[in-house]
């Protein structure tokens, strides 16, 4: 008796089990709208499987891209991912199901569950997510869409977005710049649109705002190295201020500047627009995108100290502090060169020597090397970017200029922490950079871009496709 109990025991159990949700079926099938618990290697690459079928039969299988595992989907195509974890709306799998006319296309249901997979996290067997334990990320600004992408530094994937109306914020928050607390715990979102005027505070590890203050179109930010404060320039156009912003990036109190956090500048010194701070924290660099000059204030007692005339109609733009503190190359977009300042000396900062790029251009974002012998520089004008060797001023540019090679509209630059890759942001709402898909509801049509360089020969590695209108970029190492 005791052991046609155990049998008995035995056959239901089996029972139980062929009737759970990890193996539930119709017909054969999987009831793809009956799974409690998801199972990859049951219930995905099954669906995997037969969506590359149908891929293949549209004519629209992603180059470079390989389905047949979980290792090798998250591998993404030759132009970045096919699906970003949590976020499935913009995974490149369910955008080719859903935004390209007159193609077979999987079932609703199937559909739905591969949404659902994606955004649970697109886990494998043993519930990992893709890249979660990636050490090197860069953050960039889609400006056109309210999302902050991450991407994989080593592996060129975006791994994840970051969409401000999660949080609440308007789809045209327009997120403008990054920059990071000194230990990465939190990064800082300006936002430019003249509605919103804000600065969010993010935490890094969950990707939820923990905060934001105030303050009349931020633009670009640079946090002190070794104090709690953040500062912060004005957006460039529709504005006369002449005031950059001070905060504490703890509490997010404004700096005490005697007036409410706003560091005043000359009446003459209007739209402040590029930021720096010296790498041993002393001074803060700005530049008067009207008045053609370099803007010095004291960290010290938060005030203004002095100012260089660049030249006339120079119209400075951005200002980036070499490795050993001792020059301030100024990217001006009137002009078209890259102006020195000798800043060596507190009390004898002088334009030490220009630099003509090529005609027509306006050289925006730049990066130096680890050890400041060269310094690259995207060219919004002319969809190339330069690179400078500091020691004698020798130019060289790259890029084949019409926008076909991803260098659209260069904005943002970051060089890897090996200096083995620069990484340029790309507005391209010129269109000139085409992706290879064209999706019904023309959301891509100006699809932003970062293309990585690889600082070897200065080639084009990689185009990596993000949202719209690429602009600020920071990366961290964690």
């Amino acid at each position: 008796m005791k052991i046609i109990s155990i049998i008995l025991t035995l056959v239901f159990t089996l029972l139980m089990m062929s009737c759970s949700t990890n193996s539930t079926e119709v017909g054969g099938e999987i009831d793809y709208g009956n799974i409690t618990d998801i199972d990859y290697g049951v219930h995905v690459q099954p669906l995997l499987d037969e969506y590359a079928t149908i891929l293949n039969s549209n004519g629209t299988f992603p180059a470079g891209l390989q389905m047949n595992s979980w290792e090798n989907l998250v591998k993404g195509w030759e132009r970045g991912e096919v699906v970003i974890p949590f976020d499935a709306d913009n995974s490149l799998l369910v955008e080719l199901m859903t935004k390209l006319d007159n193609q077979t296309v999987l079932e609703d249901v199937k559909l739905e569950f591969l949404k659902r997979w994606i955004n649970e996290g697109a886990r494998n067997d043993a519930g990992e997510v893709p890249y979660a334990n990636a050490t090197d990320l860069l953050y960039v600004c889609s400006q056109g869409e309210a999302i902050i992408n991450v991407i994989d530094m080593n592996s060129l994937q975006v791994i994840r977005n970051i969409k401000m109306v999660d949080e609440g914020y308007p789809a045209f928050s327009k997120p403008h710049f990054i920059e990071f607390t000194p230990n990465g715990s939190h990064f800082f979102v300006s936002c430019i649109d003249n509605t919103v005027n804000k600065i969010v505070k993010y935490s890094t590890s969950t990707h939820e705002a923990a905060g934001e203050i105030s303050t009349d179109i931020p633009a670009l930010m640079e946090h002190h190295p070794s104090e709690n404060v953040l500062y912060v320039s004005r957006f460039m156009l529709n504005n006369t201020l002449t005031s950059i912003f001070a905060f504490d990036s703890g509490t997010l109190q404004p700096a005490e500047t005697g007036n409410d956090g706003n560091i005043l500048l000359p009446n003459s010194l209007s739209v402040p627009h590029a930021i720096a701070v010296g790498n041993n924290g002393d001074y803060i660099y700005s530049a008067s995108f009207t008045e053609d000059a370099l803007v010095i204030i004291d960290n010290s007692t938060k005030e203004f100290e002095g100012a260089v005339p660049l030249g006339t109609d120079t119209t400075p733009l951005d200002v980036t502090i070499s490795p050993d503190n001792s020059r301030a190359y100024v990217s001006c977009i009137g002009s078209g060169e890259m102006v020195v300042v000798n800043i060596s000396d507190p009390n004898n900062r002088f334009v030490e020597s220009r630099i003509a790029l090529e005609a027509g251009s306006q050289p925006w974002h730049s990066v130096f090397s680890s050890d400041g012998s060269i310094l690259y520089v995207g060219d919004l004008s002319t969809n190339k970017f330069h690179v400078i060797t500091t020691a004698t001023g020798a130019v060289q540019s790259f890029g084949a200029g019409d926008g076909s090679d991803g260098l659209s509209m260069p904005h943002g630059i970051e060089i890897s922490a090996d200096d083995s890759r620069v990484f340029i942001s790309n507005r391209n709402i010129s269109g000139n950079y085409q992706s290879p898909y064209q999706f019904n509801d023309a959301d891509n049509a100006k699809v932003g871009t970062v293309v990585v360089i690889n600082t070897t020969d200065n080639s084009v590695e990689k185009i990596i496709e993000i949202e719209n209108f690429g602009s600020g970029m920071k990366r961290i190492s964690r």
